[in-house]
């Protein structure tokens, strides 16, 4: 996993146990995730850092329910491209099926010395319809079924409230199910998205277009990204994905400029991110060059944006 995406996932969990109100940063770095070289790890042992990290929140709050208190599943804005990014990372398997109009996301949190435990599911789970309802604009969006790999815990009853629908345990796997109209309501407009939610969008494998972004947003912290490296990632040649993504209607290039201002607009509206260290994460070389991008985007400067109004669609090139 690149350094990037793992600093904007443990940022991540971070701010949403700051808002909850817990104070968690000695138990970051317990779990050996501190901003520094502890992230820079490969994918399994990240994963089973992560997991022991939950295991902390739970032993140190005392309550098995903390996966699901501090992210219930409403909208929140530092998901964004970064949350889908984070939801197919390598600390993150899924699965996606379809049977008798209904969707089945399935998950597998992996790991290699720990044993992932049910809290951290509870929270990406919430992330994921977290996520769904940021897509939908809509808070009621909620799945007609949620299974879980683990024995019934003796507050069950809460589940259900928080999914708002039957939850299940001791089944075969962590699921959770969605009825399609439902998803076809919700995201009537997400086209060409990333990762977990554009399968559930289309029930389909990703496109080509999705693939591009994904691997370009991942890629972006170490520079501007070039087409033969992400062609090389996916196995074809420069050609072929040039062929390919014009048959979607795109462009290499247009993918990365719309992956950057997708970015720049859901990490301005939260303000996680100094301009500086944002121009940098987009693959800019220098902030003048991202200053320049957003007045092209949105019409307004970083600063602009952060200090007025949240960024709104492409300016007009008039």
């Amino acid at each position: 996993m690149a350094y990037s995406s793992a600093l904007h996932l443990v940022r991540g969990v971070k701010s949403r146990l700051a808002h909850s109100g817990v104070q968690a940063e000695a138990l970051f770095q317990q779990a050996g995730l501190d901003e520094g070289d502890g992230l820079a790890c490969d994918a399994l042992t990240l994963s089973d850092k992560l997991s022991h990290l939950w295991s902390l929140l739970v032993e140190h709050s005392g309550d098995p329910l903390i996966g699901l208190k501090v992210s219930t599943p409403h909208r929140l804005g530092w998901l964004g491209v970064m949350g889908h990014i984070m939801l197919v990372s390598p600390t993150v398997q899924s699965t996606i099926e379809r049977c008798h109009g209904h969707t089945r996301v399935g998950l597998v949190l992996p790991g290699s010395q720990r044993v992932v435990p049910q809290q951290r599911y509870d929270f990406v789970w919430c992330v994921l319809l977290r996520s769904l309802r940021s897509a939908a604009g809509r808070d009621d969006a909620a799945p007609v079924l949620v299974e879980y790999a683990f024995p019934e815990p003796a507050n069950a009853e809460l589940y259900a409230q928080t999914f708002g629908c039957p939850v299940h345990f001791g089944r075969p796997g962590n699921v959770m199910e969605f009825a399609d109209t439902d998803l076809v309501a919700a995201l009537p407009d997400y086209r060409g998205g990333n990762g977990v939610l554009a399968g559930l969008a289309h029930a389909q494998p990703p496109t080509i277009t999705a693939r591009v972004q994904a691997m370009v947003a991942v890629m972006l912290p170490k520079g501007p990204p070039h087409r033969e490296d992400v062609a090389a990632h996916m196995m074809m040649s420069e050609r072929t994905l040039q062929r390919r993504l014009a048959e979607e209607g795109t462009s290499f290039t247009t993918l990365v400029d719309d992956t950057r201002r997708e970015l720049a607009r859901q990490s301005l509206s939260t303000g996680e991110l100094s301009l500086k260290m944002l121009s940098f994460q987009l693959g800019f070389s220098e902030p003048s060059a991202f200053y320049r991008a957003c007045k092209r985007w949105f019409g307004m400067t970083p600063s602009d944006i952060v200090n007025h109004a949240p960024p709104r669609g492409p300016a007009s090139s008039t």
